[in-house]
């Protein structure tokens, strides 16, 4: 992160102790300085404010997402000076609502009454007074905020998962706002169906007009203008073309539209005037077939922070100074990793059984030798475009089916951690953008309601067999590994068709929808009705809970035929631990053999840099017994991790944790800095 006066750029990363923690780098003198220091939990996130000496940042307790916030002096950071506690209370979740790195003070967001809502205090970053200005008993969901620190804008869902925009009243007082009805008048009403779309994004300089992503009438959507209060005013300022618009790049100070960014394959950048024209295409030339990204401008936008989104290349950083047109590298995030040959991503589309268009991506094995348009031809006209994309390897390969989670995220383009261990194991990787999936516009993303465990399972299945018809993939050597919901796919894809995948990886996957429903964490309570819109049923009728009992596998688990490795976060508030308890459990009276490794301080994915070290060791060794690719030696007390095995595979025969296992042919230096899931 870039901060506003351009001087320097600070960023989180491991220290001595494995404990993530805040460091600072002077862009002009080198020098890098540590300026937190927790001892146990990891620092999530922190950001600048407009007090040049003080920033924010954001830590849970071991996963458990409820986030305490603190204030730090930089100039005073240094043991045994300690940050100050904006909110460090058990059981709340807090967070920075508003920051305009420009006044003294920040809008913070507490859910301390009701966990359900987030009340929303003005705190003074010099006094560190805390002064309530919205008491909250009735919105959970969006608000967007003036460049003021005013409360505009907040949004409602319906029973039907339509979506009631409001703003204050005339009458309201904006510094004493709460929830009774007349403190806030209907602005805008958006259906289910184009509210997924639908959402303001940003004030102008003068708070007069708002930009809004806009999907009333567009299934990718427009960016559009309006004056606040009457959309009736709107002005489309563009149209997505081949996807939806991922994101904007507005000018600090101005909060004029620079550019933004689509995002099918890989990222398509538009320049929305002659402002930053030279800028970007200087930046384009640099790194010719990667995709920079702007992450941070200083305030006089003199100075940019950019990175890359590459397939092959971990983040690096440069330092661009506008008026120089001129780029410095910085550093990157896993220099381990700059001389080692990575897989690259070919995105591409495949159709799925009723006809609808999917997008893919899948990665092969740096060293893989493929077939060339005119061999392909010879026998199969119809894959002569994959085979120009680089697709179609000579032998069948061994697949990772990595299914991402969500379900309403996607898979990108982008260097990946875990992508890139599986092909350094020699594994091909196949990532599907199911129905359900956001990014490419509300016809996909809605045809997922209602599907868990159907039409976006088949949409996995197809991507499977599409590759295997086109001589891409061995049917038999496909495992399915994926985290959250594409732990709960996994769980699916092990039951209802065993005889499709010899083995799975269920990353904090749900095994019961009706538990999943009933356990959500409170804080998301207030957006159960999009829940169930997105399972298609609920637990209030019979009717509905047949229909999600009939696509949880945990009334299937006698029905796991292949070997099965379930890791799990003790910590997780999102996809209880006693999802994987309870399937496990079914396994074991039907006698039928799992391996079971649960993290004790973790949550909804793996972190700690000793347990994500311990988790690339479980699951390379796993897949290496069931598929046979390259591991490395591991045993589970290797790395110090809090990895407990709860449950072995009775079968002496199944994949255990390798211990001998010869050393693969290279090696894979470093380990996925965290595996995360949503």
């Amino acid at each position: 992160m870039l901060s506003p006066d351009g001087k320097t750029i600070a960023y989180i990363a491991p220290d001595e102790n494995g404990v993530r923690n805040i460091y600072m780098k002077c862009v002009t003198c080198k020098h890098t300085e540590k300026i937190s220091f927790e001892g146990q939990n990891n620092i999530a996130s922190f950001e600048f404010t407009g007090v040049p000496d003080v920033i924010l940042f954001q830590e849970d307790n071991n996963g458990d997402e409820n986030t305490r916030l603190y204030k730090l002096n930089i100039t005073k950071a240094t043991p045994p000076h300690l940050p100050v506690a904006i909110s460090d209370r058990i059981g709340v979740k807090a967070a920075v609502f508003k920051n305009n790195m420009r006044d003294s003070k920040v809008l913070v967001g507490m859910n301390d009454e009701n966990p359900v809502y987030h009340n929303v205090y003005e705190f003074n970053l010099y006094t560190n007074e805390l002064s309530l200005v919205f008491h909250n008993k009735r919105f959970p969901a969006r608000m967007l905020f003036d460049n003021d620190l005013n409360l505009k804008i907040i949004s409602e869902l319906t029973k039907d998962s339509s979506v009631i925009y409001y703003r204050p009243s005339p009458k309201a007082n904006p510094k004493k706002l709460t929830s009774r009805k007349d403190d806030w008048v209907e602005y805008l009403r958006v259906s289910a169906e184009d509210a997924p779309l639908t959402d303001p994004i940003a004030f102008t300089a003068d708070n007069q007009r708002v930009y809004w992503k806009w999907g009333i009438g567009s299934d990718l959507g427009q960016l559009v203008i309006h004056e606040f209060g009457r959309p009736e005013t709107n002005q489309v300022m563009y149209s997505a073309k081949k996807a939806e618009i991922a994101s904007l790049f507005l000018h600090p100070t101005e909060k004029t539209v620079l550019g933004l960014t689509e995002y099918y394959n890989k990222p398509e950048i538009y320049v929305a005037n002659d402002t930053i024209i030279n800028d970007m295409q200087y930046l384009v030339n640099l790194r010719p077939g990667d995709s920079p990204m702007v992450v941070g401008v200083s305030r006089d936008f003199h100075t940019w922070l950019v990175t890359y989104l590459s397939d092959n290349k971990p983040f690096e950083f440069y330092l661009y100074r506008k008026w120089q047109n001129k780029a410095e590298y910085l550093f990157s995030t896993r220099a381990e990793l700059n001389n080692r040959q990575l897989s690259k991503m070919i995105g591409f589309d495949f159709k799925a059984r009723d006809g609808l268009k999917i997008q893919a991506y899948l990665s092969l094995p740096p060293s893989t030798e493929r077939r060339i348009p005119s061999e392909v031809n010879r026998t199969n006209p119809e894959f002569v475009e994959y085979a120009k994309l680089g697709m179609i390897p000579r032998v069948p390969q061994k697949l990772i089916l990595l299914v991402h989670g969500g379900p309403h995220m996607r898979d990108l383009f982008e260097f990946n951690s875990m992508n890139a261990l599986l092909t350094n194991r020699g594994y091909s990787v196949l990532q599907v953008n199911y129905r359900g999936s956001t990014g490419f516009g509300k016809k996909l993303r809605n045809a997922g309601n209602g599907e868990w465990g159907r039409k976006m399972q088949y949409d996995l299945l197809d991507g499977v067999d599409f590759l295997v018809e086109m001589g891409v993939v061995d049917k038999n050597k496909v495992a399915i590994m994926g985290g959250s919901y594409g732990g709960y796919a996994t769980l699916v894809g092990m039951t209802f068709t065993p005889e499709t995948f010899a083995c799975g990886v269920d990353i904090v996957g749900p095994s019961n929808l009706l538990t999943l429903l009933e356990t959500m964490p409170p804080y998301w309570l207030g957006m159960y009705n999009e829940m169930v819109k997105t399972l298609g049923a609920n637990v209030d009728s019979e009717a509905g809970r047949l229909s999600l009992r009939s696509r949880s596998p945990l009334f299937y688990a006698n029905q796991v035929k292949n070997p099965l490795l379930i890791l799990h976060g003790a910590n997780d508030p999102r996809v209880k631990q006693a999802e994987s308890d309870q399937f496990v459990d079914e396994l074991k009276k039907n006698h039928i053999p799992v391996t079971y490794v649960l993290f004790g301080d973790e949550g909804h994915g793996f972190t700690k840099p000793h347990n994500t070290l311990a988790f690339a060791g479980l699951v390379e060794n796993f897949l290496g017994k069931c598929l046979h690719g390259a591991v490395e030696s591991f045993t589970l007390g290797q790395y110090n991790s809090s990895a407990t095995l709860i449950a072995d595979a009775l079968n002496p025969d199944y994949p255990r944790l390798a211990t001998t296992l010869p050393p693969p042919p290279s090696r894979f230096y470093g380990s996925p800095r965290g595996y995360a899931l949503y």
